[in-house]
C-alpha cells in the first residue's frame, strides 16, 4: 500500500511539473512573441499555441494540488467546528468533487475522442494541433477524481475514527 502510495504521489509531483514547465514555456513564447511584433515581426502561431498551452498548465498540476490539499477553500464556518465534522464535511465536498469532475472527466473524453478522429488543428499562419491538448483535460480531471477519492476515504476515516496521519506537506485546518 506504501508503494502505490509513492507511485502515486510521483505521477502527481511529475504532472505538476510538467504543468510547470509549461507555464515556463509559455511564458518564454509571450514574451518573445512580443519583442518580435516591436522588432522583426510576430512569432507564427503564438497565439494558438498559448491558448493551447493554457490546458496543461492547468489540467496537469489538479490531482497534486489536491493531494497536498492546497486548493483555495474557505474555512470561516467550518473552523469553528469540531476536528469530526470538519472531516465529514471534507469527505462531503470530496464526494461532490469526484461527481462534478467525473462529469467533467466523462465529457472532456468524448470531446478528445471527437478531436482526435478528425485530427482537430487550428490554422494560424501555421497549422496548430488542437486534439493532442484536448487529451490534457481528461487525463488532469480524471487524476483529480482518482485523487478525491482518497480525499473521501481519508476524511470519512478521520469523520468516523480510523483516522491517518494527513498526506505529507499537508496541513489540517487550523482550529477555531
Amino acid at each position: 500500500m506504501k508503494r502505490a502510495q509513492q507511485a502515486l504521489e510521483t505521477l502527481a509531483e511529475w504532472f505538476a511539473l510538467a504543468g510547470g514547465f509549461v507555464v515556463v514555456v509559455l511564458m518564454l513564447m509571450v514574451s518573445l512573441d512580443a519583442l518580435g511584433r516591436k522588432t522583426v515581426g510576430a512569432l507564427p502561431g503564438a497565439l494558438e499555441f498559448s491558448e493551447a498551452l493554457m490546458v496543461p498548465a492547468v489540467f496537469l498540476p489538479l490531482m497534486f494540488v489536491q493531494m497536498k490539499r492546497e486548493h483555495v477553500f474557505v474555512g470561516v464556518v467550518t473552523a469553528a467546528l469540531p476536528l469530526r465534522t470538519q472531516a465529514l464535511l471534507d469527505g462531503i465536498a470530496a464526494v461532490v468533487g469526484m461527481l462534478i469532475f467525473g462529469l467533467l472527466t466523462w465529457l472532456a473524453l468524448g470531446k478528445a475522442l471527437d478531436a482526435l478522429a478528425v485530427r482537430e488543428y487550428r490554422i494560424a499562419i501555421i497549422a496548430v494541433p488542437i486534439w493532442p491538448f484536448r487529451w490534457m483535460i481528461p487525463l488532469g480531471t480524471g487524476l483529480m477524481v482518482f485523487q478525491l477519492v482518497l480525499t473521501a476515504i481519508h476524511e470519512f476515516g478521520r469523520a468516523f475514527g480510523a483516522a491517518e496521519p494527513l498526506p505529507e506537506g499537508a496541513e489540517p485546518l487550523p482550529p477555531g
